[in-house]
């Protein structure tokens, strides 16, 4: 009696069982992660936690994952702030990563591939001269530019040009502040900065041979 007991149980068992399983309809979702509204980004990890799927962006942002019916999926770049997304009717995503700018996250994002650094640095720029920055977190005008712009290093109050243009044996870059050449940027304040840029290459022809380590081109509010 006690068998046949146990025999029943156990077929229920297996049958609810089955039953959650099969109710745990698993579908295939799919999608494109960008960032900045429009751009691709490659190698980004998408997991779905229940299924326990993962999944990763091709070369143009492009994923496909197997999901449960009511999953929700993590969506994470290095250097991009991690999103999550609670699966709806819908099998197709269009998901946008909001990239956190400081110079250790644009280091991280073009090493682990996700953007290139010609992309990454236009993408920005653009950004900034559509919405502007607060940059009054910043102490100095150096400070600001240590930390914002990739392609230069600050000693002290000196700028120079990490990849060095010119024969000249000091590579420090020229200074232009609201259109006009200075010598001097220390009177500047971050928070009444609207724009800065480096400006390179073709770029800092217009300013001669002043320019041949590179330009800060600096914006006042």
């Amino acid at each position: 009696m006690k068998s046949k007991l146990f025999y029943i149980i156990s077929i229920l068992i297996i049958f609810i069982i089955e039953f959650e399983a099969s109710a745990q309809e698993i579908k295939s979702v799919s999608g494109i992660v960008t960032t900045f509204k429009q751009i691709p980004l490659k190698k980004v990890k998408v997991i779905a936690l229940k299924s326990r799927e993962i999944a990763f962006t091709d070369s143009v942002g492009w994923f496909v994952v197997q999901s449960f019916k009511k999953d929700v999926l993590t969506v994470s770049a290095s250097g991009f702030r991690e999103k999550k997304i609670r699966l709806g009717k819908q099998n197709r995503y269009t998901i946008d990563l909001f990239f956190v700018d400081n110079v250790t996250n644009f280091n991280d994002a073009i090493n682990n591939g996700h953007i290139s650094e010609a992309t990454l640095k236009q993408a920005i720029n653009s950004n900034q001269l559509r919405n502007g920055k607060d940059y009054s977190k910043y102490n100095s005008i150096y400070e600001l530019i240590g930390s914002e712009i990739y392609d230069v290093s600050v000693k002290g109050t000196s700028v120079y040009n990490k990849a060095v243009r010119s024969f000249d044996s000091n590579p420090q870059v020229l200074y232009v502040v609201d259109e006009k050449i200075v010598t001097d940027i220390s009177y500047v304040i971050p928070t009444y900065v609207k724009t800065i840029e480096f400006i390179d290459d073709v770029g800092a022809v217009m300013y001669g041979s002043k320019g041949a380590n590179g330009v800060i081109k600096i914006g006042l509010k």
